[in-house]
């Protein structure tokens, strides 16, 4: 698989640790996401790979999330959605407050992003 050159990112807070899959096209992002690490987000999620059906985002290691990085993975996944495309955003092993909070809000039926209760094999 292709990657950008960083193989891991970190916010400045060290809070967050964003590497990437070796399976797969995506990534695994363990610890907080907020505030403080929105721009580390935002610049891994910009350097993804396209291609193929889509990406995956092990959420596995998350042990929270603030609005406005959701907002930045439902962008994610809408972009690659964008003009009709088939590509999708996977969001995988999604914890249940989280998952709630999409469905309240209207995310969970973004084209471009699926959420996972489960890391798909």
């Amino acid at each position: 698989m292709n990657t950008p050159d960083t193989t891991n990112a970190r916010a400045p807070d060290r809070h967050l640790r964003i590497t990437w899959l070796a399976d797969r096209a995506g990534l695994r992002i363990e610890g907080e996401l907020d505030r403080a690490g929105l721009p580390t987000l935002r610049r891994v999620l910009t350097s993804m790979p396209s291609g193929g059906t889509g990406l995956c985002i092990d959420l596995s290691g998350l042990t929270f999330i603030d609005s406005g990085c959701m907002r930045a993975l439902v962008n994610a996944g809408a972009a690659l959605h964008k003009g009709g495309g088939e590509q999708v955003l996977a969001l995988g092993s999604v914890p249940p407050q989280m998952q709630r909070l999409f469905e309240l809000i209207g995310w969970d039926r973004v084209p471009g992003l699926r959420l996972q209760a489960a890391y798909p094999s």
